[in-house]
């Protein structure tokens, strides 16, 4: 693989944030630009594929269990508690904004999900969490959790990626794909 077929990781969060950005400008109802950063900050996060498992004692890696990591973070240090619902809110975020086929082989909904990602976001704001000191930021991040989730995967099917290592492969900063990212009117408000 050359290396200008690499995206490296320091224009990740650039990267998705141009591309969100530009998908928001053309919806009915554009989300606020610290939702869009924010998310971009997240897509970054989660560009590396163990943040969705997490691996025993013995070396052992399993898919996290985010209901039962929500009901548990109740026994856990407020510090703790942050981490926990921050992971599950954002983990969910990208698992339905991003690769909701894997969230539909499951046996559980995507309205649980939903209802999880809402509620570990409401729990950090319960714990005075704030993004770049936006007063009630996640809070609002919450109550728009739905339509984040559109917006990711409006960008989702423009860029057409199956998944985000296809995306690593075979983006580069060609500038000639940056027309996928101009569609109007793929982000439709519910």
């Amino acid at each position: 693989m050359s290396e200008k077929n690499l995206i490296l990781n320091e224009s990740l969060t650039s990267f998705f944030y141009k591309n969100l950005d530009k998908v928001n400008r053309n919806s009915l109802c554009p989300l606020p630009q610290e939702f869009i950063l924010y998310s971009s900050q997240v897509l970054n996060h989660y560009a590396i594929s163990d943040k969705f498992f997490t691996s025993d004692g013995d070396g052992k890696v399993n898919e996290k269990i985010l209901g039962i990591e929500l009901l548990t973070a109740e026994q856990k240090s407020q510090k703790e508690r942050r981490a926990i619902y921050k992971d599950i809110g954002d983990t969910i975020l990208v698992q339905l904004g991003i690769f909701p086929k894997r969230v539909s082989k499951k046996s559980i909904s995507e309205k649980y999900y939903i209802h999880l990602g809402k509620s570990a976001y409401a729990q950090m704001e319960s714990l005075e969490c704030s993004f770049y000191d936006i007063p009630h930021f996640f809070h609002l991040f919450s109550t728009s959790f739905e339509y984040i989730i559109e917006l990711l995967l409006a960008m989702k099917e423009i860029t057409r990626f199956e998944t985000f290592e296809q995306y690593l492969i075979e983006c580069h900063e060609d500038t000639s794909r940056s027309s996928l990212f101009l569609t109007p009117g793929v982000v439709k408000a519910n």
